[in-house]
């Protein structure tokens, strides 16, 4: 009852501008006042690293001064500096994914989210990242074969590898690294993506449902392999293997083409046979070769979630090295220790990385890594920071997968996550403070669109904006 009067309340202020009768506005000498407030409390955040803070000050000192040169320069430095570190999340985000690594990858794309809440892209990832019921139609079960990924799995299911990650977030995988042959994962179908499937799966799935299976699904009995040649179309091909000309698209899901025209000579392509259609092509029944490509990527640019002022770095540790002599990796093991014991964790780490680097599986560091992780991860919980401790305890727990603790703060941080800023969105919006609380609740959104009635207060918001922008729009200059 109270939002509600409140939002009756804000809406009957904002619908009193069109009277005859408006508020007087506040004396200059209050406004200079309050926008020097505005403008210290920046200052003051900006040089912590606190740049969203400070970005959302400088922008109230300009709803009380509009022409402020020094609150217009902060506000687009800080808009860039706050877009360049979203887009290096993102793609750091995006690199992580490419090699499996979703738990991280997820962090990078919330880290984005939060310096740039209307990033799209990285909004729509965090959706991708968690299929609901309704957008998988069906699932069926893989058995993992020896030195097989994900990747593999979607190249053959999907033909397309890149959409493994869809695979790892049905069966909430952290890290594809850890799927091991033998395994049992489902493979899902989803909606608005062609899964071509073998009778056998398709007949398997058949049980699951009543009726016919869905249209994502494409049952493919076998296949032949076609070397384009001068002039090839994919209607020329359609007619070739199916005597009609328009399956060219099949054929061009079936080989994740973008391109509709011509072809370059000499490629290879796969024209799929359908069960119960005719078909003119020399048929193999063997099950096509993921073209996928080898390895991730050698390394990722890690940028930092938060801009917290720290100690100097070290230099970061380099990629994978093939050898090193076995006094220098224990030289190594041993510095990072003396910085453990010193509590200098970024520092440790860096040394234990390149420990871990030459030898994978060293006691000490791993069980050393896992606990400086834990360290940042508690401290970055304690001063709030609980994206960043999400991040710092998913990797303790990578290292050492019995940390009990770790999953318990990750829930935690992630449950203050939300709470805290649903809560600052609550207050804005009673305070009439519409942007601020849409951007809080609009991180809550990207995060849990289920938590609490954030959608819904959320719509409210940007509905009542909407309405005082248009009466804004509307008044006398």
């Amino acid at each position: 009852m109270k939002s509600q009067a409140v939002f009756f309340a804000v809406f009957l202020v904002i619908a009193g501008c069109t009277g005859s009768e408006v508020k007087k506005e506040d004396s200059v000498a209050d406004k200079v006042k309050m926008t020097a407030g505005y403008l210290a409390t920046a200052q003051q955040q900006e040089s912590k690293g606190e740049l969203v803070e400070a970005l959302e000050n400088y922008k109230l000192a300009l709803t009380v001064d509009p022409e402020n040169q020094i609150a217009q320069g902060k506000r687009s430095e800080i808009e860039k500096k706050l877009s360049d570190l979203a887009e290096e999340n993102y793609k750091a985000g995006l690199d992580l994914q490419r090699m499996g690594r979703y738990s991280q990858a997820r962090q990078k794309f919330l880290t984005a989210v939060r310096y740039k809440p209307d990033y799209p892209e990285a909004v729509e990832m965090l959706k991708a990242d968690r299929l609901d019921s309704q957008r998988v139609r069906l699932y069926f079960l893989y058995v993992i074969k020896p030195a097989e990924q994900l990747s593999h799995v979607a190249e053959r299911y999907y033909r397309d590898y890149q959409k493994h990650y869809l695979i790892g977030a049905y069966n909430e995988v952290d890290d594809a690294t850890k799927i091991t042959a033998g395994q049992t994962i489902k493979v899902p179908v989803i909606e608005g993506l062609t899964c071509f499937v073998t009778p056998d799966e398709a007949a398997a799935l058949s049980k699951q449902r009543s009726g016919p299976l869905p249209p994502e699904v494409m049952v493919v009995k076998g296949y032949a392999t076609h070397t384009t040649r001068p002039g090839d179309t994919l209607a020329k091909l359609s007619e070739q293997y199916y005597g009609v000309k328009d399956k060219g698209d099949l054929i061009a899901k079936y080989n994740n083409l973008k391109e509709t025209a011509g072809f370059k000579t000499g490629r290879k392509l796969l024209v799929p046979q359908l069960p119960g259609a005719p078909f003119l092509g020399s048929v193999s029944t063997e099950t096509p070769t993921p073209e996928v490509p080898k390895g991730p990527p050698a390394e990722i640019k890690e940028p930092a979630p938060e801009m917290k002022p720290e100690p100097a770095k070290p230099a970061p540790a380099p990629v994978a090295v093939p050898a090193a002599p076995v006094n220098q990796v224990g030289g190594y093991r041993q510095q990072g220790i003396e910085f453990h014991k010193h509590q200098n964790y970024p520092a440790a780490i860096a040394e234990f990385k390149k420990v871990l680097n030459v030898e994978p599986k060293d006691p000490v560091s791993l069980q050393y890594i896992s606990q400086a992780h834990f360290e940042l991860g508690v401290k970055s919980f304690e001063q709030k920071s609980y994206l960043q401790a999400v991040e710092n305890f998913k990797s303790s727990l990578a290292y050492n997968r019995s940390c009990d603790k770790c999953s318990d703060y990750i829930r935690k941080s992630e449950d203050s996550f939300k709470e805290e800023h649903y809560n600052k969105g609550l207050t804005s919006f009673q305070n009439e403070k519409l942007t601020d609380a849409i951007r809080e609740w609009e991180l809550v959104n990207a995060l849990d669109p289920a938590y609490k009635d954030v959608s819904r207060n959320l719509q409210k918001a940007r509905t009542l904006q909407e309405r005082l922008d248009t009466i804004t729009r509307s008044k006398p200059q």
